[in-house]
């Protein structure tokens, strides 16, 4: 079951909050994942065997995918079931979402090879930002805290160069917005 939201988010973190307070409602493994919106808000989505649907509240659009069903389920205000919607469907085909939870997300913390990353991490890709070449043996500081990406069914991780010669994260923790000091 896949069940899509959209509550109009407008960064990572209220996204991400709303997502961790509907996980709640799922039962069984999870995947979670945020979604980029037209309009440049997020959406997000939960692939789980089951789904509380009372913990969705009336001020939000969704979308729910069953096992056979020809369409999904929309419900809420028109204005959000759109962003829902697209967020069920790059779920269901795997093209795109920004992972939050998904298997192998316990293993990821310390520094680890792109190896170790791919054997027992979830994750089916390492890329290097910029061309950067990444090797099995690279060494990729996770910083106990990884957010990669869906792309073409992959689960992808985007790295970039770090102080120590190593690699870490592109999208790390706690990020400073572009002119937040001037």
């Amino acid at each position: 079951m896949i069940i899509a939201v959209d509550a109009d988010s407008a960064d990572a973190v209220e996204a991400e909050h709303l997502l961790h307070g509907l996980l709640e409602s799922a039962t069984g493994p999870a995947v979670a994942c945020t979604h980029v919106v037209p309009g440049g808000h997020l959406a997000l989505s939960i692939t789980a065997t089951g789904f509380d649907q009372a913990a969705l509240g009336h001020e939000v659009g969704s979308a729910i995918i069953r096992a056979g069903a020809a369409e999904p389920e929309v419900a809420g205000p028109s204005r959000l079931i759109r962003g829902a919607y697209v967020a069920a469907v790059e779920t269901a085909l795997g093209t795109a979402g920004r992972l939050v939870v998904f298997p192998g997300q316990e293993n990821a913390r310390g520094t680890l090879t792109a190896a170790d990353l791919r054997a027992h991490c979830g994750i089916d890709q390492v890329e290097g930002l910029g061309g950067l070449s990444i090797e099995d043996t690279t060494l990729v500081d996770t910083r106990d805290y990884v957010r990669p990406v869906r792309r073409d069914g992959q689960v992808v991780l985007l790295v970039q160069p770090a102080a120590g010669g190593v690699l870490i994260p592109f999208e790390v923790e706690h990020q400073l917005k572009c002119c937040s000091n001037h």
